[in-house]
């Protein structure tokens, strides 16, 4: 059971480790590449939501909170950056927007 400051912090630390990510992203975009950058994305959240499963101490529960927010982070910096170099010409604006426009819409 969380107390009210750990659920403060459990619910604050996703945007540090979005930000965290993000920066992380444009640096593995360099160096290992847009679509290996897209496939390592995946690896936080599996991490993070597996053992989020069998975790029961709140400072692990944050951990792995953290570590999702980097995941999606990581995501969002190289998805449109994989798609614009992908997407043919004549469907790039859309498919681009469709990206922010799933972000607003929760999906």
């Amino acid at each position: 059971v969380f107390t009210p400051g750990e659920f403060t912090l459990y619910a604050s630390v996703f945007n540090l480790g979005a930000v965290i990510g993000a920066l992380a992203g444009a640096s593995s975009m360099d160096h290992i590449g847009r679509k290996r950058s897209m496939a390592f994305s995946a690896w936080p959240h599996v991490v993070a939501w597996t053992l989020t499963v069998f975790l029961h101490d709140p400072a692990m529960l944050i951990a792995m909170r953290m570590l999702t927010g980097f995941a999606v982070g990581l995501g969002c910096a190289v998805a449109p950056c994989y798609i614009s170099e992908v997407a043919p010409p004549d469907l790039r604006g859309p498919l681009g927007a469709s990206i922010q426009l799933s972000a607003t819409l929760g999906v």
